[in-house]
């Protein structure tokens, strides 16, 4: 039996520098639902779409510092309170 050939669906992705990175999503027996499943957890994993949304407006460098530094704030709050529940010290 001949099976057809997988389509392959390449998303456009922003620029991300020289090296570009190419998603792949092979759609099996024509299952579209999966393969679109398939394919928005990858973007999510990649980040594509917190970076669409970050350059969704211009946004000035001092927000983005602002912002960083908040993200940097909560990672570092997220470790330490994962960290002393480890120890026990935190209840889960």
């Amino acid at each position: 039996m001949d099976r057809p050939k997988p389509f392959c669906y390449y998303p456009r992705l922003p620029n991300l520098g020289p090296k570009e990175r190419i998603l792949q999503i092979i759609v099996r027996d024509n299952n579209i639902d999966q393969a679109l499943k398939a394919l928005k957890k990858k973007m999510q994993r990649e980040g594509i779409f917190r970076e669409m949304k970050l350059r969704g407006h211009y946004e000035k460098p001092s927000e983005k510092r602002a912002r960083e530094r908040a993200e940097a704030i909560r990672r570092y709050r997220k470790l330490q309170r994962k960290r002393l529940q480890r120890e026990g010290l935190l209840p889960r």
